[in-house]
């Protein structure tokens, strides 16, 4: 929240309206008043007292005019403390309590600035090929080259700025409808419908990997519908609450204001005269020249492991202090900015979530995973300790192979002459606390956010506009245009099942129809609180393990039905999640939801068959693809761990891993910690409101815990150090500052990486060249580039389980 005392821009708000903020400052407050003021202020402090986001210093300054005895009340300090709520009242309803949002966020709209132009859906189409094109080809190999979203909006601003100027302004009439190819300048509605078209690019389908193409039209357009479909039910708990600010949006949408140069709401602060595109700019250019160097030139600035150069081959040194395979225990691990947001936006992502997900990082490497490293607990000292490989008794990778039969079943005898299959320490930790974030996210989301979830399912129960329930100034603004009917994503979501059904029915699958209602039912249960939490956070929660898990209870030994439970439960799910998180970008912008349904559809459509035509191209045209061996890295590392993960979770099971009786089955209780694990902070928040526990965000905890495999400390420990800086030091001093260049900053930086990346592959790695020193090579020297286990493994072979 704003610190009025620091920083006395009010954006967004009239000078009329200034004054009367400025009014609350001054007048007094009478004492046949005072019991009034005190119930308002207890109504204040419970309303905000879960809410991590309000300013922690009026409710401070409440609790303790609150605790005084009626004749000790400081009445100046009441008049401070209510002269503040009354600012924090007015922003509620006139901008937004939040400075992340009020940074970006215009309070303001005009309706007759529209985003439905030629130019948009022009831009918007061939963004939506070239870059879900170019992206699924990329996934190919290994390792993958990602054009992230941030690009196509960057590309595609000069684009729309050309169009402007070349096409025609004549006006035509087809029908009765009047409208020209030119309205006039190109816009920032139209801008960010292009980027919420090109978006569908950055989710990709996952029904490639399946066999024919029919059946993988069926399947990718069902997921991708599906998710949509979900989306757009759930849009009074993920899209209409203020509280779901979507960190990652306003992002976006501070480079959209920096490109279009809308220095509208800005002034100079803290002796920076500096607009945002200029400063967008020098950023941008100076990050895209320095990822040369660890990109290319000096690549040992990106796994900076230089505890190792002292001793390289010391396999307890490479274990704890390993930058690549070990668990990264290094105050300095990188000058790289595509390893520091590798995981966790420093700037996006706010402080306490960064600093929750780094406790949990550090907790769960060196007081659990290390320790049962040691102990060879599970048989895991026999493996590097954190990778996500999965192994047989050999220490080679496992060959599922070997446990198929000719119809792709499970082969019980094969198995048993094989061998079982065994996981890593980090790995089996990473599905510990997978299973503990699931339900720690309910629980906690039914804790802290009860009052967003009680005010949807009233929108619900009374088949009202959601919207109505939120009087905020977002809301009210976006009623000057028609809202898509729920009937509309409620026959995609029929259209969706209808799909699912007919690909199973006709194809031999081995997935039955119930299983098709299991997952969707999955996904729109676990779709609303773990959509909050990324909403508030930033950190995404996706059912990814927990929907492998329950399709190999459900539909045991058959790997192909385990691979389409996963997609119909855990792709759906994410896709929807991230299309709420583009219907909110298009909440902010003021863009009318029913062309922001058309733009969403038509560009999901078209994206799915463009990503199928690729990958068969791929697989037609490409020497030797998917091989190991195979010259330009196109070895489809990524589809062979999907449908590795089906086989060991679809054939082999769980009930073989973590069963009763099984080596893995203590791995169970994270499900019984995640539910239990958020009660305890909740009612320390109650009862100890002062308590600086009131901060933990248990799924966070959580998240940082199971991100340790293949991850290590290095990808919370650095985004941690750069989030303090721009997160807390200079948002608590230098807020103006903050709210003005924070996130241009990273998506400048963002934008950087990525289009060096792009030309240092085709330039300089796709034909190989390459710079031989020592720079490029110390880091991939010895044990923390080998993963050399502690262990050694005996001559016949790893006990059994």
């Amino acid at each position: 929240m704003a610190d009025y005392e620091r920083d006395t821009v009010i954006y967004g708000v009239s000078p009329d309206d200034k004054e009367k903020v400025g009014e609350t400052t001054t007048s007094k407050i009478d004492e046949s008043d005072l019991n009034t003021l005190l119930e308002q202020l207890k109504q204040i402090v419970a309303d905000n007292e879960l809410d991590v986001n309000f300013p922690s210093h009026i409710l401070e300054q409440a609790r303790e005019i609150l605790d005084a005895e009626s004749h000790h009340i400081d009445l100046s300090q009441l008049n401070s403390v209510i002269a503040e709520c009354e600012k924090q009242r007015f922003l509620i309803e006139n901008d937004s309590p939040y400075p992340e949002v009020r940074a970006v966020v215009d309070p303001t709209d005009d309706p007759e600035v529209s985003a439905n132009t030629f130019r948009a859906w022009f831009l918007g189409m061939v963004s939506t090929i070239i870059f879900t094109g170019v992206n699924q080809f990329f996934t190919l190999r290994y390792p993958t080259i990602n054009i992230y979203s941030l690009v196509a909006q960057l590309l595609s601003y000069p684009c729309g700025v050309f169009l402007a100027k070349v096409l025609p302004t004549r006006q035509w009439n087809l029908l009765g409808w009047k409208f020209t190819l030119n309205p006039g300048p190109f816009n920032q509605k139209e801008h960010m419908l292009i980027t919420v078209m090109a978006n569908v690019s950055f989710g990709g389908p996952n029904g490639t990997a399946y066999v024919t193409y029919i059946f993988q039209i069926l399947v990718t357009l069902s997921t991708q519908l599906l998710g949509y479909g979900c989306a757009g039910v759930v849009r009074r708990f993920l899209v209409y609450p203020p509280a779901m600010i979507y960190p990652t949006s306003l992002s976006t949408i501070a480079l959209n204001k920096a490109l279009h140069n809308d220095e509208g709401r800005d002034e100079p602060v803290h002796g920076w005269k500096i607009t945002r595109f200029r400063f967008f700019m020098y950023c941008f250019g100076g990050m895209f020249f320095y990822y040369w160097f660890p990109g290319y030139i000096f690549q040992a600035l990106s796994y900076f492991n230089w505890i190792n150069w002292i001793s390289p081959e010391n396999v307890t040194l490479a274990i704890v202090c390993g930058t690549i395979t070990g668990m990264g225990l290094n105050p300095l691990p990188t000058f790289d900015w595509n390893i520091v947001y590798a995981l966790y936006d420093p700037i996006i992502f706010p402080f306490y979530s960064l600093a929750n997900v780094a406790m949990g990082t550090i907790i769960g490497g060196f007081f659990i995973i290390i320790p049962l490293y040691y102990k060879n607990v599970w048989n895991t000292g026999y493996f590097s300790i954190v990778s996500n490989d999965i192994y047989d008794n050999t220490g080679a990778t496992y060959n599922v192979s070997q446990v198929l039969n000719s119809k792709g079943e499970f082969d019980i005898a094969a198995y048993e002459q094989y061998s079982p299959p065994f996981l890593t320490a980090g790995y089996l930790m990473a599905f510990y606390f997978s299973f503990s974030i699931y339900l720690a996210a309910i629980v906690h989301v039914i804790l802290y956010n009860r009052r967003e979830i009680m005010k949807g399912f009233k929108a619900v129960w009374q088949w009202t506009n959601a919207r109505e329930e939120h009087g905020d100034v977002h809301n009210r603004l976006m009623k000057a245009y028609k809202e898509v009917p729920e009937w509309w994503y409620l026959t995609l979501l029929a259209i969706s099942f209808v799909f699912g059904c007919i690909g199973c029915a006709i194809y031999d699958t081995g997935m039955p129809i119930w299983g098709i209602v299991f997952a969707i039912v999955l996904c729109l249960v676990l779709q609303i609180p773990y959509g909050m939490v990324y909403a508030i956070t930033n950190s995404e929660v996706t059912n990814n393990v927990i929907a492998e898990f329950i399709g190999g209870y459900a539909i045991p030994g058959k790997p192909v039905a385990n691979l389409l439970f996963k997609a119909f439960g855990y792709i759906a799910c994410a896709q929807s999640i991230q299309f709420a998180a583009d219907l909110k970008l298009g909440h902010y912008m003021k863009i009318a939801p029913r062309v922001m349904f058309s733009a969403q559809l038509v560009a999901t459509i078209v994206g799915s068959f463009v990503s199928l035509g690729v990958n068969a191209w791929a697989l037609d045209n490409i020497s030797d693809v998917c091989s190991i061996d195979q010259p330009q890295k196109f070895t489809c590392a990524g589809a062979r761990d999907f449908y590795t993960s089906s086989v060991i979770w679809g054939a082999i099971g769980p009930r073989r891993l973590f069963g009763e009786g099984k080596i893995y089955n203590s791995v169970l209780y994270g499900f019984l910690v995640g539910a239990l694990f958020p009660i305890p902070f909740y009612l320390i928040t109650k009862w100890f409101p002062r308590s600086p526990l009131r901060y933990v965000y248990t799924p966070l905890l959580f998240a940082g815990l199971s991100n340790i495999s293949p991850y290590n400390a290095t990808y919370a420990w650095a985004p941690l150090v750069v989030g303090f800086f721009f997160n807390y030091i200079i948002k608590r001093r230098f807020l103006a500052w903050w709210e003005k260049y924070a996130y241009v900053f990273t998506s400048a930086m963002s934008c950087g990486v990525a289009i060096s990346a792009i030309i240092i592959f085709f330039a300089v790695e796709y034909h190989a060249v390459n710079i031989n020193w020592w720079g490029n090579e110390v880091s991939y020297v010895g044990c923390d580039n080998d993963g050399c286990p502690l262990l050694t493994i005996p001559a016949g072979g790893i006990p059994g389980q």
